[in-house]
């Protein structure tokens, strides 16, 4: 049994990743790394905006499926999927905006506004970098790309399996916990890892034992990680000089950590198939980017002689050009959720209403 739900949360990542054309997404981030150090950062920063904020939130929802604690010895193991809601506004970015915070692309087309991992539009940035040509003195372009599409698909999905043991004092402890697994679709791992408490507060209150409800505190923190395997080569052409060896252009990999922190009062009431309860907590959440290996970009060549090295450009090799960290947009929020047992299955059902909505659905058993 444990070994089948373990493998549910590879399965659902594999098909979320896949829907919408997102294995092409993959791959055009990496694409990205074309722009150079400082312009690629600020690209890849926004452009994945609605995924590291969605992520984030992600990871501090699905803990709860009651506010009562389980009795020492109860016990629950269930699947989670949660799905961040991105807002609309978060479709696109202002690439217009932007433009004049690059240090050396440019846009090239009357463009605007162009979509984010989550959007979708006919209309994307085409963006490309200027230089004099060493041999005729005149402005020409030294390379130019179109920005990616988006999946069009405006949720962040994040499965993860959890199991919950009481403990004495009216308190349960829970592990979340993915192995590393391999993603059928990409060239890409997925591992998570989390853990958190519960405690009920009426043993405290006095009178509380006669209160209608439960009352109850609850944390929770959770790491996700997924590598997924990139592969840019460099532009090729009569007119460009690779001094690079095919092998250079190996080991590259784009990484996304993110890791959240939540802590909830909640308040509910437990009957014998059905749980409800809601609750007001506080969240933070960070997501980091990188990309490791070599990746091309192409430069003016410095080393032109119209006799010895005609060409005037020149593939140029950046290192790990990628390290991003930011910030969860998630707060203060609100919850209210639900659970229905049908003897020893649990299914169950949680929203958090933040700066990024997060509904979350799980299935499993439960013994209280």
């Amino acid at each position: 049994m444990m070994k089948k739900l373990l493998s549910v949360p590879a399965i659902i990542l594999s098909l979320l990743l896949t829907f919408g054309n997102a294995t092409a997404q993959v791959n055009d981030v990496g694409e990205l790394l074309r722009s150079g150090v400082e312009d690629s950062n600020l690209l890849l920063e926004n452009y994945l905006k609605p995924y590291t904020n969605g992520f984030g939130a992600n990871l501090n929802t699905g803990w709860n499926n009651s506010a009562r604690p389980y009795k020492t010895l109860g016990f629950d193991i269930r699947v989670n999927a949660a799905f961040a809601v991105i807002p609309s506004s978060d479709d696109f970015f202002n690439i217009g905006v932007l433009n004049d915070q690059f240090q050396e692309i440019e846009v090239l087309n009357n463009v605007d506004f162009t979509p984010t991992i989550s959007g979708e539009s006919e209309n994307r940035a085409v963006i490309g970098r200027m230089y004099t040509h060493p041999g005729t003195g005149q402005q020409e372009e030294l390379f130019s790309f179109e920005l990616p599409d988006g999946t069009g698909f405006s949720y962040a999905p994040s499965p993860m399996v959890q199991a919950t043991v009481g403990l004495i004092k009216d308190t349960d402890i829970s592990l979340r916990l993915v192995p590393t697994l391999s993603t059928p679709e990409v060239d890409g791992q997925v591992s998570l890892f989390g853990f958190g408490a519960k405690h009920g507060l009426n043993q405290w209150i006095p009178g509380g034992a006669l209160l209608p409800v439960d009352l109850s505190i609850q944390f929770g923190y959770t790491k996700f990680n997924f590598d997924v395997q990139t592969n840019v080569q460099p532009e090729s052409g009569t007119d460009i000089y690779n001094p690079y060896d095919p092998t250079e252009w190996e080991n590259q990999e784009v990484a996304l950590e993110s890791s959240g922190f939540t802590t909830n009062l909640l308040v509910g009431k437990s009957l014998p198939i059905l749980s409800v309860f809601a609750g007001v907590g506080f969240q933070s959440s960070t997501t980091d980017v990188s990309a490791s290996g070599s990746y091309p970009v192409t430069v003016p060549n410095e080393e032109y002689n119209p006799s010895t090295r005609p060409e005037p450009k020149a593939v140029e090799a950046i290192v790990d050009p990628i390290s991003i960290s930011v910030d969860g947009s998630n707060s203060v929020h609100a919850l209210a959720g639900f659970r229905i047992r049908l003897g020893f299955i649990a299914v169950s059902g949680s929203y958090t209403l933040s700066d990024y909505p997060v509904a979350n659905v799980g299935v499993g058993l439960s013994f209280r």
